[in-house]
């Protein structure tokens, strides 16, 4: 769980390991996915279109979150 101010501003429990000075918030339903960008960024060449791109992420990003969560819950 993290703290929003009266500014909008989160913060990251010092528990949870955050190393990036960047992140991305994504919309995932009803709540957002927070995706560290790292530092250096590796371009690469893909054939694939920016749309599968996105799609693809995000649903890799679902079933990470879903994993995440069953694992929570068992324990």
């Amino acid at each position: 769980m993290v703290k929003v101010d009266s500014q909008r501003r989160i913060y990251i429990p010092k528990g949870i390991a955050f190393k990036a000075a960047k992140a991305i918030i994504v919309p995932y339903g009803g709540s957002f996915l927070l995706i560290p960008v790292p530092e250096k960024v590796v371009e690469i060449d893909v054939k694939a279109s920016v749309h599968e791109l996105k799609r693809k992420a995000e649903e890799r990003a679902r079933e990470e979150v879903a994993s995440r969560v069953e694992k929570h819950m068992r324990g």
